[in-house]
């Protein structure tokens, strides 16, 4: 990076990314990747559509136009994560030549936006125009031509002084709450984290000062939300306004902030609110909304079956990933990695779109095609494929949306957490086949290399090559999904409890590390308070949330599942010849001493029409 005058305040993180982690997996991220790449990175046309975006500026009219210029940086991001783990030089070249492309559209005022001049600071503009500094900021960490680092800092310190020229306090600039009559502004303000990313960039004080201006609104007209957070007292789905994509990404604008400042109430008011959205905000899946993309209480209205189809949004599952990432950094409590894995393993992959169905949402005479990923993820029984979220179309007739751009973040992320540095040592969070190659404390080598079948089976063996022998403490997660587990160090076992397993000693070229995680299918009942709580039961594997998919299961079926007094229902390995590409079939007893079949969640409902219609929450008997 060329410039980085600005330091975190010291102890701010307790886990820390590490940015020079070398990946070779060869699991689900691997298979995500190349999905990704073939279906969305490498289409240039796609990149070129995008940008004319810049050049047309008719965002902000009538029509289906009106967030479109969110489309570049939204997945600029998502693929600059991905390339910092690949780094494919093909994919690398594609994405250079689309910020060379965008650097063209500046307006001689300083402005890249979809919006002209007339329609500017309504609607989503400046959510437009965060997208596009923060695919820059995402591109400069991965590029290798300085002279276009500079040139992008000065491009994006130009789009910052126009904003900031007519945005914020004094005498005839604009409320930035007002910049959008969408959300009460909600939207506008989550320009706060590209601002904040500036100011680590620059050193250049105004855009501090503006930060802390977007700080001081508490994101909303009718409330702040910092404050709501803050004292604790009320769950994101009572705030005034409930969107949740967008407070997300407000509060990981704070997130940036407190790193530079070390403002304690600001950390306590995103613990809170970190902490408010896992006690009642997250489905089976891991995602959240119920109600449209909106905090809805959603840990109990997940069950409810009135909700046409518009739920679990991949916006809101990607953004909650990546806030989830960032709290890890900050709190450094295991529960943010457990969520991270069930939101990867089941609502995520389950969005990827592997049959390539064509798609049309009916609107303008609409062209059918094929996005990668969907937009909604069903609970209980539905089809997948039901609608484009952040629905935008183009001239030709061909659309994108919001969903199908921010896809290529939610592998970007796991690279992200896999591994990380504490003070004295490294902790793994992540476990598929292939290997992974860090600094330890003293700076020595360590790769680990990894031979397992998870998440679909629970033996993890660990085999670790150091350039030297060091004392350090190695730390391996043990979800909270497991009981029973056990640990070995070269062969000697022992019991060990959910969290994280710290094994301090001298680590030595050779040595192994062995985990035992039983994966029996357990039982899961809706939560106290829950709509329909009597109604459903979830089965649930390891990570991995077991779905009926009508072309082995009706999901709609009333089930009698055999469990214990635990939860441990009584199964069996099964074949599953009509959905070729499952990863993982279970064979269920009930009551009447038949058996049904359940897959995982995210390969059930891929054919997006009704012979594969769906459901995680399953009909029990009563």
């Amino acid at each position: 990076m060329v410039i980085n005058q600005i330091k975190e305040i010291e102890n701010a993180l307790v886990l820390r990314r590490d940015e020079e982690l070398r990946m070779k997996l060869e699991g689900s991220l691997a298979e995500s990747v190349r999905f990704m790449e073939s279906n969305q990175i490498c289409e240039v046309g796609l990149w070129k559509k995008f940008v004319q975006i810049f050049r047309d500026c008719e965002d902000g009219g009538e029509g289906w136009i009106t967030w479109r210029s969110e489309f570049w940086g939204k997945m600029m991001r998502g693929a600059s994560m991905v390339l910092q783990y690949t780094k494919h030089d093909k994919m690398y070249r594609i994405l250079e030549d689309s910020v060379r492309d965008i650097l063209t559209t500046e307006d001689e005022l300083g402005r890249i936006t979809g919006y002209d001049l007339d329609r500017e600071f309504t609607k989503w503009d400046l959510w437009g125009r965060k997208y596009v500094m923060l695919g820059m900021m995402y591109f400069m960490e991965i590029c290798r031509d300085e002279n276009l680092n500079r040139q992008m800092i000065a491009s994006m310190c130009r789009q910052a002084d126009y904003i900031i020229e007519r945005v914020g306090e004094g005498e005839g600039k604009m409320d930035i709450r007002t910049c959008s009559k969408n959300w009460e502004g909600l939207n506008s303000c989550s320009i706060l984290e590209p601002i904040v990313r500036l100011y680590r960039l620059t050193a250049n004080k105004k855009y501090l000062d503006f930060a802390e201006y977007i700080i001081s609104t508490g994101f909303i007209q009718s409330a702040n939300l910092i404050e709501l957070a803050y004292a604790d007292e009320v769950a994101p789905h009572d705030y005034p306004i409930v969107k949740a994509y967008e407070m997300m990404s407000c509060f990981e604008g704070l997130l940036q902030y407190y790193r530079i400042t070390g403002i304690e109430k600001h950390k306590t008011a995103l613990l809170n609110f970190g902490r408010k959205i896992m006690e009642g905000e997250l489905s089976i899946i891991g995602c959240s909304g119920c109600t449209h993309e909106l905090f809805d209480h959603t840990a109990v209205r997940q069950t409810q079956t009135d909700y046409k189809g518009i739920v679990q949004e991949t916006c809101v599952t990607v953004t909650w990933m990546k806030f989830a990432t960032a709290m890890l950094e900050l709190s450094g409590e295991v529960a943010y990695a457990d969520a991270i894995e069930r939101s990867y393993y089941n609502a995520f992959v389950g969005t990827f779109n592997t049959h390539r169905v064509p798609f049309s949402n009916h609107k303008q005479n609409d062209v059918p095609q094929v996005l990668p990923f969907d937009s909604y993820s069903p609970l209980t029984a539905d089809r997948r494929g039901r609608q484009v979220g952040g629905y935008g179309i183009f001239p030709d007739g061909t659309f994108y949306g919001c969903c199908a751009c921010i896809g290529a973040a939610g592998a970007g992320i796991i690279p992200q957490f896999a591994l990380m540095h504490s003070q004295n040592g490294i902790t793994v969070n992540y476990y598929e086949q292939g290997e992974m190659t860090a600094k330890t404390p003293a700076c020595n080598e360590i790769t680990m290399t990894t031979a397992t079948e998870y998440p679909y089976d629970g033996n993890v063996r660990v085999s670790i090559a150091i350039s030297a022998p060091e004392q350090f403490s190695l730390a391996f997660r043990i979800p909270a999904w497991c009981k029973n587990a056990r640990i070995a160090v070269n062969g000697k076992w022992e019991s060990v409890d959910c969290g994280y397993a710290r094994l301090a000693r001298e680590w030595c070229d050779g040595d192994t590390v062995e985990l035992d995680l039983p994966m029996p299918i357990t039982r899961v009942l809706p939560p106290e308070g829950a709509v329909n709580r009597d109604v459903f039961a979830a089965y649930q594997r390891g990570p991995i949330v077991l779905a009926a998919d009508k072309r082995v299961t009706d999901p709609d079926a009333v089930l009698d599942v055999v469990c214990d007094e635990n939860g441990t229902v009584a199964e069996a390995f099964a074949y599953c010849n009509e959905i070729p590409d499952h990863k993982i079939c279970r064979e269920v007893a009930l009551s009447d001493g038949s058996t049904v079949r359940l897959i995982d969640y995210a390969s059930a409902g891929k054919t997006w029409k009704e012979d594969s219609r769906m459901a995680a929450w399953l009909r029990r008997k009563t």
